[in-house]
């Protein structure tokens, strides 16, 4: 992948998007896991900018955290932040948008439905990954983990996805023509 300025500008503008969208978090009393707009800035920048800028996004976002940026909910950071309950989903950033960028481009997903099939596939890795990880920390049974960091969460996610499709879809034509969008 050749890297160009505008595409530096796009990844980096996505990068603090990601980090605005972690770490504006609520915590609630019934999980470890706090509500934040993590999983929309990870659609979005796979939508808008494709599997491989997409993913670089993510990969700059969790080493930011790893440094000690406080890039993460309730501004975290650290490898102790990674290693922790909530570690895993924001590992799965990076494999979520890599997968679904490759989707949309192996499928050659133009309309909003393709897309948010394509972003259910990313939330499924998103609460797979993350509820792994989260019992493996914690002990938790699944049932518990789902109950503590999927099932209160359902319902919020759909709406993300809903969200990154109408809004991805509409911009993409838009910023195409403005010449601001990189051919994928």
């Amino acid at each position: 992948m050749k890297i160009a300025t505008k595409d530096l500008t796009l990844i980096a503008v996505f990068t603090a998007v990601m980090v605005i969208f972690s770490v504006i978090s609520i915590n609630i009393p019934i999980s470890p896991v706090p509500i934040t707009l993590s999983i929309f800035g990870v659609f979005l920048s796979t939508l808008l900018l494709g599997w491989q800028r997409g993913t670089l996004v993510q990969v700059i976002y969790v080493l930011l955290g790893l440094c000690g940026a406080p890039v993460f909910s309730n501004f975290g950071s650290g490898v102790q932040k990674v290693l922790g309950p909530t570690g895993g989903y924001i590992m799965s950033y990076i494999l979520m948008a890599m997968v679904m960028g490759l989707l949309m481009e192996k499928l050659k997903v133009k309309g909003r439905f393709g897309m948010i099939l394509v972003l259910l596939t990313g939330l499924a890795i998103c609460y797979s990954l993350g509820t792994w990880w989260l019992m493996l920390q914690t002990h938790m049974s699944l049932q518990k983990a789902l109950a503590a960091a999927i099932y209160p969460y359902i319902p919020l996610d759909l709406v993300k996805i809903a969200v990154s499709a109408l809004l991805a879809y509409e911009l993409k034509g838009r910023l195409f023509k403005l010449n601001l969008l990189p051919q994928a």
